[in-house]
């Protein structure tokens, strides 16, 4: 119920469209309706434009030959994002070497092959009140670099307002208020006797942009650990998708605080995830996966022997050199190399030498019976352990490889034993991090006693005299483990990759023996009990939060009034009378507007800020985008 997935579409390629004689020859306007999130464009006699792309460019840096991509070319907008331009700063046109390219791109692909010169007039569209300096930058491009005969300028929602107009069967003169909601602003817009009042029109600078904006930081807040899947294209779909505006904000907020409202109209987005492997391992799997763990338990031994094998052999031999400057009878540079080795006497000295002769020898005869395939010689696999024959070892591993063969089901005893010895496990680790978190403190028990006790050896190491140059002896004595153990952070105990392991089989075995089993979410393993619920994002008070940005722009730090505020704030400078006319055609367009729920708050507001019983009506255009 109420589960989605995100579409993640990506536009194809535009065609280049065929340049007919009728239209080269009859010199057809050309419409441009040059929009700072999308730009559309087509002939005059047509019902809809031809093109319609992403207003914005990239190209490779460091690249010279790369060629620029425009608008639809972008097959995936998220790669690049880092690289797009746009002509646009806010809803005005700045940057003419991106128009241009733009330009270029529109008169490409509607087909015109005509050299050097746009034998079309042309209609372009722009942002209301727009700078003369920007609007003369565009005419010399369009008159000095394509040669267009003549060009008109016009803002492109006042031509859907006489539009719509002129479809709704009315005839006379126009009245209306019109609120454009565009990608970057939002404006509001007096219609009187058919002529816009550009003194009493305002601007908010708020935009579509800034909701989808708006909405990627709400869900990257709430879920840090999808960051990279929370693009911007994706908030863009959710606002525009799963989005809408509460004609009570406020009521809305406390419905949303139910569990049931919550459940019902909760929208659950599901990210693309790769599913991890079953858990469950055959017969077969499991005697595998204990060959490959005892053949990599040999080789990490074999490796640790031979570096053991040459370092001891290293130190035995700059030992041996110190022992021949006494038979060569350098006594003096012998008792300097055997102080600076950190020895205090010569027996000492031949003590450590013969001490490393037999660990050389013990090493060499691991080697020896590794390599070897004799059964009679005992190999040590694991570490120090105590001797055993190997008839027993190869005995018990055919047992044991028999029992992985005949895997027979257990009985309800054995399952709670393995459920005792995870709980234990688990309990371990459990009482470790507890420990570490204790240590970590300062004003704890443990941490007051680890620092007792290293307060205490420095005090009987001070004790003996800075003269008295004396044997460091700790760790020598099997009552030092439990000084060790008391100072050490994790108790003198650490989780072990052996330990992991035996978590894992015992949990494969519950889950293969016993259906009611579920992992602990705080199992080593694997954090997440469902990866697919880990990968589903749900999307609900945002719903209403995001769109309500139009109303409350202080929600994102903007100090300007709300769409209702400002739509009070024009209203109040008429008379009653042209409020009335105002009123009566309240016209909505822009990508905004299509969020449902706009007409009712507008209704709500316009019910609020009216006088008793007076009439009003909100409309919306027929093609918001255009």
């Amino acid at each position: 119920m109420n589960n989605y997935t995100f579409e993640d579409v990506h536009p194809s390629p535009d065609t280049a469209r065929h340049y007919t004689a009728n239209i080269r020859d009859a010199s057809v306007p050309l419409v441009i309706d040059n929009g700072s999130f999308q730009c559309r464009a087509g002939w005059a006699i047509d019902d809809e434009p031809c093109l319609a792309f992403r207003n914005v460019t990239a190209k490779q840096r460091g690249k010279k030959d790369s060629d620029v991509q425009i608008g639809n070319d972008i097959s995936n907008i998220e790669v690049v994002r880092w690289l797009l331009k746009s002509p646009f700063d806010k809803n005005v046109v700045v940057t003419l070497d991106t128009q241009e390219q733009i330009f270029d791109y529109i008169f490409c692909h509607l087909g015109i092959d005509s050299e050097g010169v746009i034998n079309h007039p042309l209609l372009l569209t722009e942002p209301l009140c727009n700078p003369s300096y920007c609007r003369q930058l565009m005419s010399e491009l369009l008159f000095e670099c394509y040669r267009v005969p003549m060009v008109a300028y016009g803002v492109d929602a006042l031509y859907s307002f006489y539009h719509n107009y002129k479809e709704d069967g009315k005839k006379g003169i126009a009245n209306g208020l019109i609120i454009d909601c565009g990608y970057h602003t939002t404006h509001v817009l007096p219609v009187l006797n058919s002529r816009l009042h550009a003194l009493n029109c305002k601007r908010i600078n708020i935009g579509g942009s800034d909701l989808n904006h708006f909405m990627m930081r709400l869900m990257q807040l709430k879920y840090p650990g999808h960051l990279a899947n929370l693009t911007l294209s994706r908030a863009e779909e959710l606002v525009q998708k799963h989005s809408y505006i509460a004609t009570d904000y406020a009521c809305h907020l406390k419905e949303w605080a139910s569990h049931d409202f919550y459940d019902d109209n909760v929208h659950k987005m599901q990210l693309p995830f790769t599913p991890l492997p079953a858990y469950g391992l055959t017969a077969e799997a499991l005697k595998e996966k204990r060959q490959q763990q005892v053949q990599r338990l040999q080789e990490i031994h074999a490796r640790r022997r031979e570096e053991k094998l040459i370092e001891e052999t290293e130190k035995l031999q700059q030992l041996m050199a110190i022992q021949e400057l006494l038979a060569d009878g350098s006594k003096d540079q012998f008792f300097k190399a055997l102080e600076d080795a950190g020895f205090s006497s010569e027996s000492e000295l031949q003590w450590t030498i013969d001490r490393i002769k037999q660990s050389l020898i013990k090493t060499k005869k691991k080697i020896q019976a590794a390599q070897s395939e004799d059964p009679d010689v005992d190999v040590d696999i694991v570490g120090e352990t105590p001797q055993r024959s190997s008839s027993q070892n190869s005995g018990e591993r055919k047992k044991g490889n028999e029992d992985v063969e005949e895997i027979q089901p257990i009985d309800e005893e054995e399952i709670t034993e393995l459920k005792q010895k995870r709980q234990e496990l688990l309990e371990a680790r459990s009482k470790r991090k507890k420990t570490r978190e204790e240590m970590a403190k300062r004003r704890t028990f443990a941490s007051q006693k680890r620092m007792k006790i290293l307060t205490q050896l420095a005090s009987e190491k001070v004790s003996k005299g800075p003269g008295n140059k004396t044997e460091d002896t700790f760790g020598m004595l099997d009552s030092d483990w439990n000084v060790y153990k008391e100072i050490s952070k994790d108790g003198g105990e650490s989780e072990s990759e052996e330990e992991r392991e035996k978590l894992g089989e015992i949990e494969a075995l519950l889950r293969q023996h016993d259906h009611e089993f579920q992992r602990d979410s705080q199992s080593p393993l694997n954090p997440v009990n469902d990866i697919e619920e880990y990968y589903k994002l749900y999307v609900g008070v945002e719903r209403i939060r995001v769109p309500e940005l139009l109303f409350q722009p202080s929600m994102v730090g903007n100090e300007q009034t709300g769409l209702a505020e400002t739509l009070e704030l024009v209203l109040s400078q008429y008379t009653s009378s042209q409020q009335n006319l105002l009123a009566q055609n309240i016209f909505l367009t822009g990508g905004a507007a299509m969020l449902p729920g706009f007409i009712p708050r507008l209704e709500r507001e316009l019910r609020m800020m009216r006088p008793f019983q007076s009439i009003f009506k909100v409309t919306k255009a027929g093609m918001l985008l255009l």
